[in-house]
Formats: structure tokens, C-alpha cells, sequence
């Protein structure tokens, strides 16, 4: 009962663009949690309890992939032991693992410590937001929400309690606001240099969103562009063959197809690279655990 798979996991690619598409809303969940102990994140099972609890559930029935940080990152358990590759794929993905708290479902595992974590409270803002060509906006509430809420250990007896302050707290906090209450020294991180590299982020992040849904739209209207010159390009061909055929009644003759089928090609343009390396378990081994 641990999170690990027998099968190699998956990597998907996840961009700025992939977030603001919504491509992985509906099939990738992201789990927010707290590590109970330094060196094992639940010692005692809740966690996956309450993962495989929702996975059954009808709001987690269309998931497909899951990503968790303590089985799709490669940890350095027990210490000293990760390759330098797997060291090198842990800082990128470090670097990317906000897209996934904007651009997937999201379940937040809560206990009674997870509002005093720079991490969770960090995704949990994230999980109540959504992508909008003017920035982020709150998402609690809307057409939009995505992120489901299970009280575990200690919190569960009082899971109303517990949820309504969380939300309360986040749902409506701009990118601002957020960055202030999180760079408060009471919001306490095991790496110090993982707060410092964040902070900055989370200012920036309206007009990161706001660039994405740029770069999209003239990814669009390239696309547009293309198939129009292809389209084009095809009409100019077949003109002649439509001239003759006219003439051809003009003067009774029997008109003879040439024998060729017009096809458009619509053209994608290359577009910015994906982001690399975040790899997710398929669901089916977690639900088999």
C-alpha cells in the first residue's frame, strides 16, 4: 500500500498552452499533499485511502492519470541515493509543478497541519483559480471549479469546519494577495530555496497566462492563414480544369473527369516547445493498490 506502480509511469507534456486549453482538466488529477514524515508522505495509508476513495467516486470517474509528487518525482529515499539524472529531472519538474495545479483537477488531502505548508497552501490558491485571457480569476463557484476537498486524519471530524476556512481563504485571493500571505515567515517550507524560487512566480503569473492565451491566438490565427492560402492554392489548380470542362458543354461534348480528388492541407505552425518530464500513474494501478 504505497505509491508505487509495477508499470514504468507515463510522461506527459504540460505547457502554458495545455493550461490555458484546458487540455488535462477532465482526465489528470493532481494531488495536494502534506508529508507526514520527512522520509514517507503517509505512513499509515490514509492518503491513498482517500485517493483510491475518490478515484471510485462519480467525481473522479473520467480520471485517467494521476500525479502525485512522492511516486512521479524522483526522491532521494534514502538519502544520497538519486542518480544525477534523477536529480536534474527533479529540479526541472520543480520548476513546472505549478502548471499542474492550474491545468488539472486537483484533490487536496487535508489535515489539521496543511494550512502552515508553503507547498499546499501554495496549490490549494492554485486549485481554486482558472485561466482567463485577463489573467487569473476565482474559479469557486463557477462553471470552472476543479479542485475537491477530503478532510483526513484529525480534520475529518471536523471536515465542514476545516474545508469552508480553506476555501475562505484562497478562492478569491489575487496573485497579489496570495504572494503576500505566502511569503510570510509563519508559512514554514523544508527548503527554503523552494519558496524563494516560487514567490516570484506567483506575481508574474497573470501576465504568464495572459501571454499564453496571446501565443495561442496567433498559433489560431496562423492556422487560419495557412489553410486559407491552401485553400487557395487548390482553387487556382482546379480553375483550369473547371474552364475546359465548361467549354466542353459549350460545345457538347462529354465531359470526362480527370480522375483526381482535391484534398486541403491545414497547416499547424511549430509553436513553443512542451514542458518535459511530468510523469503520472495511470489510474488503474493506483485503484488496484
Amino acid at each position: 500500500d504505497d505509491y508505487t506502480t509495477d508499470e514504468p509511469l507515463v510522461e506527459v507534456a504540460l505547457d502554458y498552452a495545455d493550461v490555458v486549453k484546458g487540455t488535462h482538466i477532465e482526465t489528470t488529477l493532481a494531488v495536494s499533499h502534506r508529508w507526514m514524515q520527512p522520509d514517507d508522505p503517509d505512513p499509515d495509508g490514509e492518503q491513498l485511502k482517500a485517493l483510491k476513495s475518490f478515484l471510485n467516486s462519480p467525481a473522479g470517474e473520467k480520471i485517467e492519470r494521476v500525479w502525485i509528487d512522492s511516486a512521479c518525482m524522483p526522491q532521494d529515499q534514502p538519502k544520497g541515493s538519486r542518480s544525477a539524472e534523477d536529480a536534474a529531472a527533479f529540479k526541472r519538474m520543480l520548476k513546472e509543478v505549478n502548471r499542474l495545479y492550474l491545468g488539472t483537477t486537483v484533490l487536496i488531502l487535508l489535515d489539521m497541519s496543511y494550512v502552515s505548508r508553503f507547498w499546499t497552501q501554495f496549490e490549494s490558491w492554485l486549485a481554486m483559480q482558472f485561466a482567463m485571457p485577463d489573467g487569473l480569476k476565482p474559479a469557486v463557484g463557477t462553471k470552472n471549479e476543479r479542485h475537491h476537498i477530503v478532510c483526513i486524519q484529525n480534520a475529518a471530524s471536523q471536515a465542514t469546519l476545516y474545508t469552508t476556512a480553506l476555501v475562505d481563504n484562497w478562492a478569491d485571493q489575487t496573485p497579489q494577495q496570495a504572494h503576500a500571505f505566502l511569503s510570510k515567515p509563519d508559512v514554514t517550507v523544508t527548503n527554503q530555496s523552494d519558496k524563494e524560487a516560487q514567490l516570484p512566480k506567483i506575481k508574474a503569473l497573470d501576465a504568464t497566462v495572459q501571454g499564453a492565451f496571446g501565443e495561442l491566438a496567433q498559433q489560431l490565427e496562423d492556422e487560419l492563414t495557412a489553410s486559407k492560402a491552401a485553400a487557395a492554392h487548390a482553387d487556382a489548380e482546379l480553375t483550369p480544369w473547371e474552364t475546359l470542362n465548361e467549354r466542353r458543354r459549350a460545345r457538347g461534348t462529354e465531359v470526362l473527369s480527370l480522375g483526381r480528388v482535391w484534398r486541403l492541407r491545414f497547416f499547424r505552425p511549430s509553436g513553443s516547445a512542451p514542458a518535459r518530464g511530468l510523469r503520472l500513474a495511470p489510474t488503474r494501478h493506483i485503484a488496484d493498490l
